[in-house]
C-alpha cells in the first residue's frame, strides 16, 4: 500500500463530494480547457480548478468559496461560507 500523506486531502475532496450530492450522474461544465488549468462546475454546486496555473481570472463567480486547495488544484463550493471542523476563518 502506498502512503502520500494525502488521507486528509481525500477525506476533504469525499466530504464535498458527498455534502453536495455529486454522483456518477452529475452534470460537468468545463470553463477552462487549457494546457495549465483545467475549470469546471459540477451540478453547478462545486467548482474545481485542476494544473499549475495559480490564477484563473474571473472564472470562479463571487457566490463560490474555496473549500480545499492543495498542490496543482483547488475547489470552490457555491453558496454559504462553510468553515472545516477545527479551522477558523
Amino acid at each position: 500500500m502506498f502512503d502520500w500523506n494525502l488521507k486528509q486531502e481525500i477525506t476533504a475532496l469525499a466530504a464535498i463530494r458527498e455534502r453536495n450530492g455529486i454522483n456518477a450522474g452529475s452534470k460537468l461544465r468545463i470553463v477552462v480547457a487549457d494546457a495549465d488549468a483545467y475549470v469546471a462546475v459540477v451540478d453547478e454546486k462545486v467548482m474545481v480548478k485542476i494544473g499549475t496555473r495559480y490564477d484563473v481570472g474571473n472564472a470562479v463567480p463571487s457566490d463560490f468559496h474555496q473549500t480545499v486547495h492543495g498542490k496543482d488544484y483547488c475547489v470552490w463550493e457555491k453558496g454559504s461560507l462553510r468553515v472545516p471542523a477545527g479551522r477558523h476563518l
